[in-house]
């Protein structure tokens, strides 16, 4: 590493390397605890501490409480840092300044002001698979604590998925489970408490029932309670879920709920409820044991053994999940002057505007504060084809706008210090370097090294939306303009590029083409060959690369596509193919029988499928799976007049659930676990016969489409409808561009 590198280093991941913080936490008005795991357990530490908030002048003068203050270098309107006598005092100022209305940097946890003045942070020289992690589970009867017999049956818990112990309601008392619970959370002594939906249900339940028992959740380091807060929101991209913030001292609480939300980047998961999540992952162990939630009562009082290994099992399940996807934040955490929990829950802007305040501050430099926003350009995206097509490449550019920002020096026109690119080089290089150890380490290793690098990835990928992020303090929506614009061309020169070479471009978003090469092109050693002589042509430090190769692609409209890998795995991409508010069957029938064509010897007519499809609704040989849809439950489930019939269905369901609902005979919606083979068929026909208006547009007539797909009802002739044969000669699924 060069000096200036070094030196950027510095200030992206904080000047003080101390390993082994595993949290800090405020003490008092003037201190704050830190605790260091070692080789021995947890040690304590207590050092002083002032409260801080960096302001412009004019509020100086006004401020409710004697500060001392420090006149900060460089020209950002917040320009004098004050320095609080305590705690109580800087609380004072800070509730002044939000209702007075006045411009002011500072962060509302003192853990959070002390590691930006320390440049400490936490988790340093420890690996994720060494953090001491303890998952806990509950099992109840009923959902609601406050309701006339409910009450906890089981609460099971383990250490990082080992050694898991199960507290049972039929050998101790529920206060005593609770007591038991806290006993054995204090005595291991975790950093780190999970739970699956632990905000939203374990806590609130056992802090409900522990309250009627005049109890608390003593669970912090220092024995404090569990502290409840009010509503928070947690971003998982573009959703903004609603849950219950609980603090714990001393301790770092994590939500898998929340976790393999985020982890679910493709929004490949239909559900995020434990079970169905672990088996979409393909990581459930065969040995599972599974219980439906409205046999729990009758498991409790008939096969009470088989209910403990579920709840075993549940406990495990947390594990597995926070094993794949919480590394990338804890790695996160390393470099941010922030606790595990803030940044698992925490947007990106907010940590991006983490670095940068903490790199000005211990320069002693002013902060700017943020732009007002505007609308700007986005990334270039353009259907150039539709229909079938094969073999399809597709091709893309590493990390388009980073490399941009990289190449073109691109950044907030208020960074006087010149630190916003620096820092994203640096952390662009951490990334390579971790990717090459990822891919030459094996085990946990390996594991590790994947974590670090894309802890780096996410944090590079918000370099640029922080441009556009409306509470960044260093936001620029014109460089932010620049780089999408600059994006633009350059993805615009890509297309240009490979129909010159003889590609047909297919379709473009922002960074990458979908394209079919030329007719000599069929190998993959041929097509990196292709993809790499039109790299050559973009600038230096902006790199195409081959992103994948398929049989066949059915491309319907922007966004909107099915692929056929070689493996003959069929992706779906867009709201007009996949849809978790779609029933099952739906997708099955696009999956099995209308993708499955895209491969040239397989080229067919799913007509057959089709018919035959609609015979299966006729005569109700659909199962729950098939026939019910997921609905996430909103803010405007329970509000809004069109969404009765769901309301009705799904009434005491909390928000941000998905459920699983189907349409009955009667017009009415019910929950899939109380299915009765009452599947409203004739919905159900209108339902594929909607479904089947998607691929029009595939066809040459509208003759050759209804032929393809015919109304079916319940009193169709089916056999006659089979004998049936064209007037015409088909185009079926044959290319229309």
């Amino acid at each position: 590493m060069t000096e200036q590198e070094a030196e950027y280093a510095g200030d992206l991941f904080g000047v003080d390397p101390t390993p082994g913080i595993v949290a800090v936490e405020r003490a008092g008005d003037r201190g704050i605890r830190i605790y260091h795991r070692t080789h021995d357990g947890v040690r304590e530490q207590l050092v002083e501490f002032t409260p801080w908030l960096v302001v412009d002048a004019e509020t100086v003068p006004n401020l409710p409480r004697q500060m001392s203050t420090t006149l900060l270098d460089g020209d950002g309107r917040l320009r004098v840092r004050c320095d609080a006598p305590n705690w109580a005092a800087w609380l004072d100022v800070y509730r002044w300044l939000r209702e007075a209305g006045r411009p002011f940097a500072t962060f509302t946890s003192a853990a959070d002001q002390y590691l930006v003045d320390s440049g400490r942070g936490l988790f340093r020289g420890i690996s994720f698979d060494t953090v001491v992690r303890a998952q806990i589970d509950i099992e109840t009867l009923g959902l609601d604590p406050t309701v006339e017999g409910a009450r906890i049956l089981l609460v099971t818990a383990a250490i990082n998925g080992e050694s898991a112990i199960v507290f049972r309601g039929d050998e101790l008392s529920e206060p005593d489970m609770i007591r038991a619970l806290t006993a054995w959370l204090q005595s291991n002594d975790p950093d780190v408490i999970e739970g699956h939906n632990i905000f939203n249900f374990d806590l609130p339940y056992l802090i409900e029932r522990a309250r009627r028992y005049h109890l608390e959740l003593e669970w912090g380091r220092d024995g404090s309670p569990v502290r409840v807060g009010g509503e928070q929101r947690f971003k998982a991209g573009a959703r903004s879920i609603p849950y219950n913030a609980a603090r714990i001292y001393g301790r770092h609480l994590v939500d898998t709920y929340q976790q393999i939300q985020r982890y679910d980047t493709a929004g490949q998961l239909s559900s995020y409820a434990l079970k169905p999540a672990i088996r979409a992952l393909g990581l459930a162990r065969h040995d599972r044991t599974y219980v439906a939630g409205i046999d729990i009562t009758a498991a409790w009082d008939h096969d009470r053994e088989r209910l403990i290994h579920y709840a075993i099992d549940d406990v495990l399940d947390v594990n597995v999940l926070s094993e794949l996807a919480l590394p990338t934040e804890f790695y996160q955490t390393r470099i941010l002057p922030r606790g595990l929990q803030s940044v698992a829950t925490g947007g990106p802007g907010e940590k991006i505007n983490d670095l940068m305040l903490r790199a000005y501050l211990s320069r002693g430099y002013s902060i700017p504060t943020p732009g007002p926003p505007r609308g700007y350009p986005g990334g270039y995206t353009e259907l150039r084809r539709t229909g079938r097509f094969s073999p399809v490449v597709k091709c893309d550019i590493e990390s388009l706008y980073p490399s941009i920002m990289l190449v073109d020096d691109i950044r907030p026109a208020s960074d006087e210090l010149g630190m916003f690119v620096p820092m994203l080089g640096v952390l662009t290089k951490r990334r390579l370097q971790a990717k090459r150890r990822e891919q030459q380490s094996t085990g946990h290793d390996r594991a590790q090294w994947r974590g670090i690098q894309t802890s780096f990835k996410v944090l590079i990928n918000s370099f640029y939306g922080y441009l556009g992020y409306s509470r960044g303090y260093f936001n620029d929506y014109d460089a932010a303009e620049r780089v999408t614009l600059r994006g633009q061309d350059l993805i615009q020169n890509i297309v240009v590029q490979l129909e010159s070479n003889g590609s047909r471009a297919i379709e473009v978003d922002t960074d990458g083409v979908f394209f079919e090469p030329p007719a000599d092109v069929r190998t993959l050693a041929s097509e990196e060959a292709l993809v790499a002589r039109v790299s050559e042509t973009l600038p230096t430090g902006i790199n195409l690369a081959h992103d994948g190769r398929f049989l066949g692609m059915l491309s319907l409209r922007l966004k909107n596509y099915a692929l056929l890998g070689y493996d003959g795995t069929v992706t779906l991409k867009g709201s007009g193919l996949r849809s978790r508010r779609e029933e099952r069957f739906l997708g099955q029938f696009l999956h099995d029988e209308v993708a499955r064509h895209l491969a040239p010897d397989q080229f067919g007519d799913p007509r057959q499928a089709y018919l035959d499809l609609a015979e299966r609704i006729i005569d109700g040989r659909l199962g729950v799976d098939d026939v019910s849809r997921i609905e996430t439950i909103t803010d405007q489930t329970f509000i809004s007049p069109a969404t009765r019939r769901l309301a009705e269905a799904v009434h005491g369901e909390r928000i941000g659930e998905r459920v699983a609902v189907y349409e009955r005979a009667d017009g009415s919606l019910a929950r899939a676990s109380g299915f009765d083979d009452d599947a409203n068929s004739s919905y159900l026909l209108r339902r594929l016969r909607d479904f089947a208006e998607r691929f029009r547009p595939l066809y040459a007539t509208d003759q050759e489409f209804h032929y393809t797909f015919p109304i079916v009802t319940q009193r169709t002739d089916l056999a006659t409808l089979r004998a049936a044969r064209p007037t015409s000669q088909l185009t079926l699924f044959d290319l229309t561009n």
